[in-house]
């Protein structure tokens, strides 16, 4: 996959994200509100079990600024306070739209540019 593009913590709000996680931006996505939101690939994956999934691990995750007049478009090297979505129905990998019915927030988080970064962060909530 590469040199990740950022990393995301939820160590401060969510413990099942709290482990920084490398991710890929993957594309723009949009709702009827805004259009700047992020499609990015997480690794380690979200275990899916804690969702109803199985054994279905949850890889794309779509992320939004938290904070009014903030965008990750273009992504700066620079860290970013954001809402945490998971996807429920695949079809807006393809449509690049969706509708609240096709998204569940599932935390809210902090990305960062480099690993330490995120590191340094997550360990202030263990």
């Amino acid at each position: 996959m590469g040199k990740p593009d950022l990393f995301l913590s939820t160590a401060s709000e969510s413990r099942e994200l709290a482990i920084p996680r490398a991710c890929w931006a993957k594309g723009r996505l949009r709702d009827q509100l805004r259009d700047d939101y992020l499609l990015i690939e997480i690794e380690p994956p979200l275990i899916g079990q804690k969702y109803g999934l199985g054994d279905q691990d949850i890889t794309r995750l779509i992320i939004s600024t938290r904070l009014e007049g903030e965008s990750l478009f273009p992504l700066r090297e620079r860290q970013y306070h954001v809402y945490v979505a998971r996807i429920l129905d695949d079809a807006i990998i393809k449509t690049r739209a969706f509708t609240p019915g096709q998204v569940e927030l599932i935390a809210w988080g902090t990305i960062f540019p480099t690993l330490d970064q995120a590191a340094v962060h997550a360990q202030q909530f263990q």
